[in-house]
């Protein structure tokens, strides 16, 4: 028996159905539920790989045989795309995600999603706002709700004098400004091994006991590099690999439900042609791919 350990949205599933289908375990349909995701797996024999999050739920290893589904750098734009869609199954569209921001991330897989962007954008620009206006007989804050308890003289001095705005992310103000957002990923993307998802990933160790297999995020999106991939892993787990055929069958069913597999090459050839023509006629794009370009060029493209 095999885990499969990987972050949300990074086809962890899917990828313990073809290994499965490697294995030799019968199947009678494929894996995609109504979203795309590979959350409707049904096995006619007992499998032999099991996909979890166990290193990112605390959740321990009951094998000794590990794969483990890494990313590195170039991976973030995509993954946190289809994190967003895919991860359980909440389907959310990332170029809408200001609508219902805390109700969206307030869940189980986005949690430390909403705790980061609550502390590094609502909590630090209540002190620092009110600092910037405030007079030295005022008391300190250090929350909305400090400021919510100050004399009202005082509050109304700050909303109209010194047009101090305070935004609040909460159940009763769900709604995050989209530019708070953009400017949220883009620090992300512009310090990538500190971004959620890396960091995530560089907390993880394995125990020395464990046989650890890494397969790349990467190659989900490249048929060739996917079948090259998954049969180094069978060769590893010692499967024979004779289904290449029904895995490319497989691959193609599962690209055409990648939405986002063609957005970091689609979002590079639009960064090299604003770097190299001034009157370039911008595409439709997503919140994301917007954060992401704002990034690599290392200033506000989008306001």
């Amino acid at each position: 028996m095999i885990h499969i350990d990987f972050q949300g949205g990074a086809h962890g599933n899917y990828l313990e159905f073809i290994c499965n289908v490697v294995a030799g375990i019968e199947v009678d349909r494929l894996p995609f539920n109504q979203l795309g995701a590979s959350h409707n797996k049904f096995y006619k024999s007992q499998q032999i790989f099991y996909a979890g999050h166990y290193s990112y739920s605390n959740v321990p290893f009951t094998f000794d045989k590990i794969v483990s589904i890494q990313i590195n750098t170039t991976d973030l734009l995509q993954l946190q795309q289809i994190s967003l869609l895919r991860a359980g199954d909440y389907n959310y569209d990332n170029n809408l995600l200001e609508i219902n921001t805390f109700n969206k991330l307030n869940t189980v897989h986005y949690k430390w999603v909403l705790d980061t962007l609550i502390d590094n954008f609502f909590v630090d620009q209540v002190r620092q706002s009110y600092n910037a206006v405030k007079d030295t007989s005022w008391p300190d804050i250090n929350t909305i709700d400090d400021f919510k308890k100050l004399p009202i003289w005082i509050q109304d001095e700050c909303r109209i004098q010194h047009n101090l705005k305070l935004f609040e992310l909460s159940s009763e103000l769900p709604d995050c400004p989209r530019e708070v957002l953009r400017e949220f990923f883009q620090i992300g993307f512009e310090n990538p091994t500190k971004m959620g998802f890396m960091a995530r990933q560089l907390d993880v160790k394995y125990s020395e006991s464990l046989q650890i297999y890494i397969f790349p995020f990467s190659c989900f999106y490249d048929t060739t590099q996917f079948l090259i991939e998954t049969k180094k892993l069978a060769d590893w787990a010692q499967l024979s690999y004779n289904c290449q055929d029904r895995i490319i069958k497989i691959h193609e069913e599962f690209l055409i439900r990648q939405p986002y597999k063609d957005s970091k090459l689609r979002c590079d050839n639009l960064l090299e042609q604003i770097l190299t023509n001034n009157s370039v006629v911008l595409p439709e794009l997503d919140l994301l791919e917007e954060a992401y370009i704002n990034a690599k060029l290392q200033w506000n493209y989008f306001k």
